[in-house]
């Protein structure tokens, strides 16, 4: 007998933030520093775009046990790089939303990441800018609870540099589909 499952549904998640550099490389250098930062450099990056399910926990990394090395880590994130001497910026702007002004009835969250050459004050000024926008143009039928901030920036020292902010998702429901 075939099993039919649905769509994975993120359940726990965590918060990190992290920034590297190095004279040798981007990708193998700055960016797998940036993720050595943040703690997630054992594992297999997936990126998803930018909404959490209503069911979703935010926990701490204390709270949690990380999945073993090389597994996949799946993140919404922001990720900015640049070169010697600059300043870049990554942040994470999230927000629950709900069905009723009461904030009684959670529907889920909606995610924005900015990334680039923004010190940290104009990079909430502009996430905040992005969030309401787009909860404007496709969520207003829903009120939006307080605004959450994850961001990261580094001045760059060596010749290549990357920030990083990020919602990683630890765990998934699986739903069975009865046909």
């Amino acid at each position: 007998m075939i099993k039919r499952v649905g769509n994975l549904i993120p359940d726990t998640f965590f918060v990190a933030k992290g920034s590297g550099d190095s004279d040798l490389e981007k990708h193998a250098g700055s960016y797998h520093m940036a993720l050595h930062d943040a703690g997630i450099a054992d594992f297999n990056i997936m990126t998803y775009s930018s909404v959490i399910p209503g069911t979703a926990r935010l926990m701490t990394l204390d709270e949690i046990d990380l999945p073993p090395f090389g597994s996949e880590l799946k993140t919404i994130m922001a990720v900015s790089h640049g070169f010697q001497d600059e300043f870049i910026s990554a942040g994470i702007v999230y927000a629950w939303m709900y069905r009723d002004e009461n904030f009684d009835d959670k529907v889920g969250g909606l995610v924005c990441e900015v990334s680039g050459r923004y010190r940290i004050e104009e990079l909430e000024a502009r996430l905040i800018r992005v969030i309401k926008d787009l909860h404007q143009r496709t969520y207003h039928k829903f009120f939006m609870g307080d605004l959450n901030f994850v961001t990261e920036g580094i001045t760059i020292e060596k010749r290549y540099g990357t920030a990083i902010a990020a919602l990683c998702f630890m765990d998934f429901q699986l739903i069975e589909i009865k046909r």
